[in-house]
């Protein structure tokens, strides 16, 4: 049975098939928790391969005080994609404190393949004469999405250097650009260091 990713009040469905994301989810190792992600969940290890060949390691890019980002998207979801100008920015105003961005496409269910998520962003570099300047995961089986039991697009999370969930951004409808920005910023200057902060994120809107 598929489980259900929420985004923008629709159904994006998750499944299984062929890895490629490698990990240790893929044969059930980390249990996904009740409710959805919260701070202090840990995050699953993974070693991947970018759409365009960065070699991405959790484990690798904590060890050497990476301050990583993940941001599970659909193209699908428009609020997903309404984050990418912030996390442009975000990644390019940090980058030299650390910052690693990791966008997680969970597109796989629909079999369409890489290309298509290739285009997509290419596209969306032209209509917005931007460039995307961090990695992006094709998460073909959903495996990180569904043992963190992300369940609504689009979730960002900040990862601690234990490797667990620092904290999470999980907001639609914002009311303008300068909006996202400051939500999704909020959780990464706090993962920083650079203030103080709940560690509880913003949830969905009700």
């Amino acid at each position: 049975m598929r489980a259900g990713i929420i985004c923008c009040c629709a159904a994006i469905l998750l499944c299984l098939a062929p890895a490629a994301l490698a990990g240790p989810g893929v044969d059930g190792a980390y249990i996904r928790p009740v409710g959805g992600v919260a701070p202090g969940d840990p995050v699953p290890p993974f070693h991947a391969k970018g759409l365009y060949g960065e070699d991405l390691d959790l484990a690798n890019l904590i060890k050497y005080d990476k301050k990583v980002v993940l941001a599970f998207w659909s193209m699908y979801c428009a609020a997903c994609v309404e984050k990418f100008d912030a996390m442009i920015a975000i990644q390019k105003k940090y980058e030299y404190s650390g910052l690693v961005v990791i966008s997680v496409n969970t597109d796989g269910e629909y079999r369409k393949g890489e290309q298509v998520i290739r285009d997509f962003i290419s596209r969306y570099e032209e209509k917005n004469g931007v460039k995307v300047n961090f990695p992006v995961l094709y998460d073909e089986t959903n495996w990180l999405a569904l043992a963190m039991n992300v369940n609504f697009l689009p979730t960002i999370i900040t990862v601690d250097p234990e490797g667990k969930i620092h904290n999470i951004y999980r907001q639609f409808g914002e009311s303008d650009k300068e909006a996202i920005l400051a939500g999704i910023e909020n959780i990464v200057t706090d993962l920083l260091g650079l203030k103080g902060g709940s560690g509880q994120g913003s949830q969905p809107a009700p």
